[in-house]
């Protein structure tokens, strides 16, 4: 990144400060997942009003729950009013919701805290797909993956301000503290541009020059890339009827739909969120010397480190190393954290703690660098590049929302997990989900790597090849004649019968009526050239011949 930067300053930094406004959604998202590990514990510490404990499990697991239906409803208000006005506009209601959990300590009512849980809890999801859909189509192919590595950071970084401020004031000081950063959110998107395939997508052609001018900066070139981005919207608007459903169920959709839900679902079972939402307990209950507190923002810092970090390799490495890589790692740490807790029910939690008391720490320190190193950031990235362009606004948010549907799981089902079948357990299990995961990316993740967002859709589509070449035959012109290679399937059965004699057939003519006329040696045939449409029913402009 340094290098692209150092080299070509003017063409990168407007791309960078564009990526880095647009990750702050991102942020406020690791804002609302972030107060539930020191707040939960301060909460019922301070409480100045009547709440149980099964309140307590709903206040801390309901933001996932309720972003799976935000990240559903961003859909239109993306497709119709821009990614830019989108996230303008969620910035506000995501100020409404801090500031009433901090206001349930005067109003000393557990609704106000319920509503303004589920207020931010709808914001998180619906700025997940946004805020990722933002960047990538901002950002050029060569460094798409460094920037929309950022949403990873500000995700980390977000996670990471309420464990600090949360260690020096009660929940609801952190809560109206926390009201600053949609504020700033707001103003930051106010002078950012739209993006340019969707003002592209919507006829505003001079404006889409001018923002993908000013995203590439005033002395680039953007001809050539303006073109590729008109014509593959050229290529879209030949459908240009409302989306079907049915169409989401074409292999070019529904592939990388599929892939990017399963990466999200192995990401989740991971047991991320467990770790994030109950830090302190974990350390309570592994007995560990050092206060939950500090543990966690000691665990926040390292995650935030090792997620910039790896930001820098996606880009030189690739997607699918990194997931790899991340998952084996992540795979250990889990082992060993299952492995204390073990040896804990074994021995007792006194010996354990004496023998292993460093083990938790440890174990959760290299789970957080290793999936910072890959699990944090790539499924999103993917989540911003594999989507063809006319159904990014609906694939997006149904992607997030799964996997919001199993951030829910997880942290609802976490403190059951440890009752039923023990903590040791519980980490075991999220280790075989995690070496499943692997498999899953082996065999069925491509790598999209330095590739356009146009090249992607390629990968997924029956018209191509892993290479990006048509699959289909096309005639080609050279210098006014007509050279066909011909589909046996679509000549007529005499013709097949003739071909066995091993004699050539010749092209004599190609008519301006569109046919085209071939000699086999004993007669001439004519033909028309028809378009083709794949399994897609999509036209590519290709032709084949079809008898008259």
């Amino acid at each position: 990144m340094l290098k692209h930067v150092m080299n070509n300053p003017h063409k990168v930094l407007p791309q960078l400060l564009a990526a880095a406004v647009g990750s702050w959604g991102f942020f406020c998202t690791g804002l609302v997942r972030g107060w539930s590990s020191p707040g939960i514990p301060s909460l019922n510490a301070t409480k100045n009003f009547e709440i149980e404990s099964s309140d307590v499990a709903w206040i801390a697991s309901m933001p996932p729950l309720c972003a799976l239906v935000g990240a559903l409803l961003v859909s239109y208000p993306m497709q119709h009013f821009g990614r830019r006005r989108t996230l303008i506009g969620l910035s506000i209601p995501f100020f409404i919701g801090f500031l009433l959990m901090g206001l349930t300590y005067f109003g000393r009512h557990k609704a106000m805290l319920y509503v303004g849980r589920l207020i931010t809890g709808l914001v998180n999801g619906a700025l997940t797909p946004s805020s990722q859909i933002y960047i990538s189509e901002c950002s050029s192919p060569r460094i798409r993956g460094v920037l929309s590595s950022l949403t990873a950071s500000a995700l980390a970084l977000g996670i990471l301000t309420p464990y600090i401020i949360g260690a020096f004031v009660d929940w609801w000081v952190l809560a109206l503290i926390l009201v600053i950063f949609p504020v700033m959110l707001l103003i930051g998107m106010i002078f950012m541009p739209e993006t340019p395939i969707w003002l592209m997508a919507h006829k505003r052609e001079d404006e889409a020059r001018r923002a993908l001018q000013r995203l590439r900066g005033k002395r680039t070139d953007i001809d050539a890339e303006f073109l590729r981005i008109k014509e593959n919207q050229e290529k879209s608007d030949k459908k240009k009827h409302k989306i079907q459903p049915r169409e989401l169920l074409k292999g070019s959709v529904l592939k990388p739909l599929s892939i990017s839900m399963g990466i999200m679902f192995f990401q989740q079972f991971t047991g991320i969120n467990a770790m994030v939402f109950y830090t302190v307990n974990i350390f309570k209950s592994a007995g560990s010397s050092i206060d939950g507190r500090y543990a966690t923002i000691i665990v926040g810092v390292v995650q935030l480190i090792a997620t910039a970090f790896s930001g820098f390799f996606v880009d030189r490495y690739g997607r699918r190393i990194l997931l790899l890589g991340s998952a084996a790692i992540v795979s250990c740490s889990l082992a060993a954290m299952g492995s204390f807790f073990y040896m804990q029910a074994q021995w007792g939690s006194d010996v354990a703690t004496e023998k292993l008391g460093w083990l938790p720490l440890l174990s959760l320190v290299v789970f957080f660098v290793a999936y910072s190193g890959g699990y944090a950031n790539v499924p999103f990235i993917l989540m911003g590049e594999m989507f063809p362009a006319r159904y990014r606004s609906i694939l997006g948010p149904l992607s997030s929302s799964f996997n919001l549907c199993c951030t829910f799981i997880v942290v609802r089902c976490f403190p059951i997990m440890q009752i039923t079948m023990g903590k040791y357990g519980a980490f075991w299990f999220f280790m075989c989900c995690t070496l499943v995961g692997i498999v899953f990316v082996f065999f069925l993740l491509p790598e999209t790597k330095g590739k356009t967002l146009e090249d992607i859709e390629k990968i997924f589509s029956a018209k191509y090849d892993a290479t990006g070449t048509l699959k289909t035959t096309e005639a080609q012109a050279d210098n006014n004649s007509l050279e066909v290679k011909v589909p046996p399937s679509t000549l007529p059965v005499d013709i097949e019968k003739n071909k066995s004699n091993d004699r050539a057939v010749r092209q004599q003519e190609a008519k301006k009526n569109g046919t085209v006329a071939l000699d086999d040696g004993n007669q001439i045939t004519t033909l028309a050239l028809k378009p083709i449409a794949d399994s897609e029913d999509e036209e590519d402009g290709s032709l084949v011949m079809a008898p008259l």
